[in-house]
């Protein structure tokens, strides 16, 4: 029974070490351009903070939440795959409203990455709605690691 115990520990053990290696944290910086539904195009630029929890070797849940202009909170989620020098994630911008696809280029202590957002439903009617009046938006950032992250 000892030794089914010992066993059960070490393998828990195990287990919280291999789940902590398997993740990545990081800080993100984006400039870029949004299509507004009633006035052209506006420039925003956003900080945030996230992370990527590796759920396989390659394939990530994403989460991330910080300060934006004009929309002064932004949030989103999503799923990606990360290779060998790039990477790939789809997901959820929760506000503004909007899907985004987003290419990631891996740098030593960070990655590159460009953004392509559009709004899921169009209030044209609205002066904002839940996408914050943008259509598209389009964005290159940077993002570095926190800490000790995964290694890529």
């Amino acid at each position: 029974m000892k030794n089914l115990v010992l066993t059960f520990l070490l393998l828990l053990n195990a287990h919280t070490l291999l789940f902590a290696q398997q993740k990545r944290s990081y800080y993100e910086i984006n400039a870029g351009i949004a299509r507004i539904y009633y006035d052209g195009y506006f420039p925003g630029v956003s900080f945030l903070i996230g992370q990527q929890k590796f759920i396989a070797p390659q394939t990530f849940l994403e989460y991330q939440v910080g300060l934006a202009l004009p929309s002064i909170a932004t949030a989103k989620v999503g799923i990606g795959y990360q290779g060998e020098g790039i990477g790939f994630s789809a997901g959820l911008r929760l506000f503004p409203t909007l899907l985004y696809g987003q290419t990631h280029f891996n740098l030593p202590n960070g990655q590159i990455n460009i953004s392509a957002e559009i709004a899921p439903i169009r209030f044209e009617n609205l002066d904002f709605g839940p996408s914050f009046g943008a259509d598209h938006i389009f964005t290159v950032g940077y993002q570095w690691n926190i800490g000790k992250s995964r290694k890529k």
